[in-house]
């Protein structure tokens, strides 16, 4: 099957979310609603829309790379700034690479680990085959695929900074981990800080990098200059945050709006939520 054929079945998919999953539809419109008010509705519907498309057409790519291997991932994912990663960890110095659910995410571990290792810390989701499925694909391509909360996952996580590897995280959904709220499309948002305290404990440089699908099917592995923290760790959390906030700004039509981002508002007096 070519790739785009699986691109064209995976939008099915997404064309069926959309019209069948009348809860995340409604949930999505209502977060552009907060995000992107001054647009008119009709263009938040196709923003919407489209992102429904593009999480089917990540279905259809990953499933296609499943039976691939690097050459079939270089030939459909450019890179941008990768060289000064490179440079940089030449120093020795550990790399986090922060990112969000944009673009199809997945091959970001998959471009990156075919150059040089890398540890994806993932949390364990809720429905079993699918979280074989997500590990299976990152494993793949020779990423490490470190569990959140696993037992001994603190001391590997600590070994892979202190031989100057890279980690890998999503950074840009409601988890339960410690967190603080700091304010994401101007509303605010549960957002873990231990990414920004790990980073400003052991000098590891936080590199943001984002996949952008586009137009002609391939995609954009963008690695942007390591993020000059500052001396505060929820204020290094807000700045990651809102990293990821300004591509999805650029892009929005390739985040996933159906996310319950916005799980539930803070009581007043609360400034972080319980693990």
């Amino acid at each position: 099957m070519p790739w785009s054929t699986a691109q064209r079945i995976g939008r099915s998919f997404g064309r069926i979310a959309w019209t069948s999953s009348r809860r995340d539809r409604r949930r999505a419109l209502e977060h552009l609603a907060v995000a992107f008010p001054e647009l008119p509705a009709v263009e938040r519907q196709r923003i919407a829309r489209a992102s429904f498309l593009n999480l089917g057409t990540t279905l259809g790519e990953v499933l296609w790379l499943f039976t691939r291997g690097c050459a079939a991932v270089a030939r459909h994912v450019a890179t941008e700034g990768l060289d000064a990663v490179v440079a940089l960890q030449a120093t020795g110095r550990p790399v986090l690479f922060i990112t969000g659910h944009c673009g199809n995410w997945e091959l970001l571990a998959a471009s990156w680990s075919c150059h040089r290792p890398v540890t994806v810390v993932v949390r364990v989701l809720e429905e079993p085959p699918l979280h074989r499925l997500a590990v299976g694909f990152r494993t793949r391509f020779g990423a490490r695929a470190l569990e959140r909360g696993a037992p001994g996952a603190a001391r590997e996580l600590l070994g892979v900074l202190r031989r100057g590897e890279a980690l890998a995280m999503l950074i840009d959904q409601h988890t339960r981990v410690d967190g603080v709220w700091i304010p994401f499309f101007g509303r605010p948002a549960f957002t873990a800080v231990g990414p920004a305290r790990l980073a400003r404990r052991h000098d590891v440089a936080v590199v943001p990098v984002f996949d952008e699908r586009l137009a002609d099917g391939s995609h954009l592995a963008r690695f942007e200059p390591a993020l000059e923290l500052p001396d505060d760790d929820v204020e290094a959390a807000a700045l990651m945050s809102r990293t990821i906030e300004a591509h999805i700004r650029r892009v929005p039509e390739q985040w996933v709006w159906m996310h319950k981002r916005w799980r539930r508002p803070p009581a007043p007096d609360v400034t972080a939520a319980e693990a």
